[in-house]
């Protein structure tokens, strides 16, 4: 059974990977692509950003507040 953990990485490897995909497409290739392709891009990037602030940012943000709290 696979739990939030793992779900959120794995939302957030196959977003990060589209992105990766779309950047070497367009600066290396060279290639034109289209504006809707450039909207899935955009939605794939804020998602893959979101997830890894969710799943590595908000718990050492919470590490670090409960270390503020009890000093």
């Amino acid at each position: 059974m696979k739990n939030w953990n793992s779900i959120l990485r794995w939302i957030h490897l196959i977003f990060g990977f589209t992105l990766n995909l779309y950047l070497f497409q367009t600066i290396f290739l060279g290639n034109d692509v289209s504006s809707q392709l450039e909207n899935i891009v955009f939605i794939s990037g804020a998602l893959a950003f979101w997830t890894g602030v969710i799943k590595w940012q908000l718990p050492r943000i919470r590490k670090w507040r409960k270390g503020v709290k009890n000093a």
